[in-house]
This record gives C-alpha cells, sequence and structure tokens, in this order.
C-alpha cells in the first residue's frame, strides 16, 4: 500500500529572464550593421593603419566621448585616452588629449580628421562638426558598434553609438567603405550522396511495384566512362564522379543542378492545374534515385574538392543500393544490367512504413 502525504501549494515567483533586449525596429539595422565585414586600410602618417569591426561585447575604455554632428544628427564616439591620443596623432601637436579641455580636444580632433570629413560632406550633403559629448542631456543611442583602430599591431577599441535615423544615413556609407565578407562557415558538415541513377515514375507506378521487379534508371554512365555515377549535396549541387573499386574520383567541379534533376520532383505545374472533384494521387510524379551511400565532410573540404579529387566508397557497386523516393529510403535493391543500360531490382520495399531502416 502506498501512503501520499498531504498536498502542499507552494507559492511560485517567476524570475524574470536577463536577456539582451533588441527594440524590433532596429534590430534590422543592428544586424546589417554587425555583418562579417572587411577592414579599411589606410596610411596615418607613414605608417600602416587599419579599421575594422569588433564583436560588440568588446570591452571599451570610455575616458572620453565626442558628439560627431552630421547636420541635425549625430553620433557618439568614446574610447580612452590612448585611443584618442592615436586618432588625434599630429607633427604639431603638443599634448595629450587628457591635458586639455573637452572644447579643445573637439575642434583639435575635426581639425586632425579634416581631409576625412570634408568628403563625407560632399557625399552626405550635411555639414559636420565635432563637439564635446552632452552626456546628461543626450538621449540614448540604441544602436552601438565597437570599432578597432590598429596601428603599428596595437588595437585601439572604439563604440560608436548612433540612432536608428543616423545608422539608416549612415548604412550605405558603411557597405562602400567596410564591404561585407561573409564568413566561410568551414565546419558546417554536409552530406554527399553517391546516387547511380534515377527515374521519374509515377505514384501508381512506384505502389504497383513488389520484390523482384526491375525498373529501367536514367544512368549516370556515359560511354565515355561506364562507370560514372554522380554525387549529390543537398539537392542542390551535384558532380560526376567515376567509380573505382573502393573510391570515386570527381570528374569535374561541383554544378547547380535544376528542379528536373532533384530527387523531388517539381510541383509548380500541378499547382496550376484547374481543380478536380476526385484527384486521382496515382498520377503524382515520385522521383526514384538509387543511392550507393552517403558521405559525410565539412564545408572546408567541400569548397576543395575539385577534379581529380578521390573520395572513399562505402559500398560496392555490385552490392545493395538504398531506394530514395522524394527524399526518403523507402527500400533496397540491386543494380542490374538491361542489355547496355542499367536497372535496380527490388529486394525490399516499405511503401506503408515511410522508410525502409537498415538491415
Amino acid at each position: 500500500m502506498t501512503a501520499f502525504s498531504s498536498t502542499v501549494r507552494a507559492e511560485v515567483t517567476p524570475v524574470p529572464l536577463t536577456l539582451t533586449h533588441y527594440d524590433a525596429e532596429t534590430l534590422t539595422l543592428h544586424n546589417a550593421l554587425h555583418r562579417s565585414r572587411q577592414p579599411l586600410t589606410f596610411g596615418w602618417h607613414g605608417r600602416s593603419a587599419s579599421l575594422y569591426l569588433m564583436p560588440e561585447a568588446a570591452e571599451v575604455t570610455a575616458d572620453m566621448t565626442v558628439a560627431v554632428c552630421l547636420g541635425n544628427e549625430q553620433l557618439a564616439l568614446s574610447a580612452s585616452w590612448r585611443t584618442f591620443d592615436h586618432l588625434s596623432e599630429h607633427p604639431d601637436r603638443r599634448r595629450s588629449m587628457e591635458d586639455v579641455d573637452a572644447e579643445l580636444a573637439a575642434m583639435w580632433l575635426e581639425a586632425v580628421w579634416l581631409a576625412w570629413l570634408e568628403p563625407l560632406e560632399a557625399t552626405l550633403g550635411v555639414d559636420i562638426r565635432v563637439q564635446p559629448a552632452d552626456l546628461h542631456g543626450r538621449t540614448a543611442n540604441p544602436i552601438h558598434i565597437t570599432l578597432a583602430f590598429e596601428l603599428d599591431g596595437d588595437v585601439h577599441p572604439l563604440r560608436v553609438g548612433l540612432s536608428a535615423a543616423t545608422a539608416k544615413h549612415l548604412l550605405p556609407l558603411f557597405d562602400r567603405y567596410f564591404p561585407t565578407q561573409p564568413a566561410m562557415a568551414s565546419s558546417v558538415m554536409v552530406m554527399l550522396s553517391l546516387m547511380a541513377g534515377a527515374q521519374t515514375l509515377t505514384l501508381g507506378e512506384w505502389r504497383s511495384l513488389r520484390p523482384g521487379d526491375v525498373v529501367m534508371l536514367e544512368s549516370f554512365a556515359t560511354s565515355d566512362d561506364p562507370n560514372g555515377a554522380t554525387l549529390n549535396v543537398g539537392d542542390r549541387f551535384s558532380v560526376g564522379v567515376s567509380l573505382s573499386a573502393d573510391s570515386v574520383c570527381l570528374k569535374g567541379p561541383l554544378t547547380s543542378l535544376t528542379s528536373s534533376q532533384a530527387s523531388n520532383p517539381p510541383f509548380e505545374n500541378l499547382m496550376s492545374e484547374p481543380p478536380v472533384d476526385n484527384p486521382n494521387l496515382d498520377d503524382l510524379p515520385v522521383r526514384l534515385t538509387c543511392e550507393m551511400g552517403k558521405l559525410e565532410m565539412s564545408l572546408g573540404e567541400l569548397r576543395a574538392l575539385g577534379e581529380g579529387s578521390v573520395l572513399p566508397m562505402q559500398r560496392r557497386p555490385e552490392q545493395a543500393v538504398d531506394l530514395i523516393v522524394n527524399g526518403r529510403c523507402m527500400g533496397h535493391g540491386r543494380l542490374v544490367m538491361i542489355g547496355d543500360s542499367i536497372g535496380v531490382q527490388i529486394e525490399r520495399l516499405a511503401l506503408d512504413e515511410g522508410h525502409a531502416g537498415d538491415e
């Protein structure tokens, strides 16, 4: 006999999530500005310098903040004294930025940056001024960018705060001087399928098949290469290969697949047909492909493939192949010759289970 104690109802206080908050209206601009980008390189008093995007969470020492006014708009620029000393370098400067008042520091920066500001004024069609930031009266900027000013191998971070309107105004310039550079994502894994041949059937024809039946295939072999097959990458790309006893050799680079070549047949034409009272689903097209195995590799390895590349083969051509119907394994078979053509003899089907499983 099991005894139960009396139920005790406890008061549970929800704990608010401490998540980073992004305003929905500025999120698109935030993402556009924070895409992976190429650095801007330039000469700085006879030395090579660069400016590039850093992670938003990078630590920035805000010893000093100035406002860069773009007509009626403005952005806030914050950095350490050391960073501003490098950004204000000039042969005539005698004191550190830390040793002068805010008004003089802003005037000096505007004078030193004049060669940059004048072209920007012409492009934006506004007057640009540098002035001390009003840290008490200014409104909070919802968008922030962290940049790195690199000089002689030393990195000097600075934080840029701007409104959504200013960010939208400056985004085309940002795209021009800091072109996007998408990450290679070389460690992402992709699956390659080795295909011996394919055939388009109707659903009715597929349903009528039984073990022992033979289906003629549109072979990937040719008279020049009777051992030809193809590697399929995500139903988007493919490359012809030549089979050997335990490997495949690529015959060229990856090429894009057309919709008719993909494992899933196109249904655009069916969608344009007028509605019928009693649709005959047996007329639906299905794409049968014979898969000799799969190979997983990283995007970095995939990009390195080219004509002559050799990859290991999991399964010899005379062994069982998987019957892939509209992208799903629905049975097993064995490749056979039909005269000079190639076909597949059905060995096992899974018409109702949805997948054939492994034997």
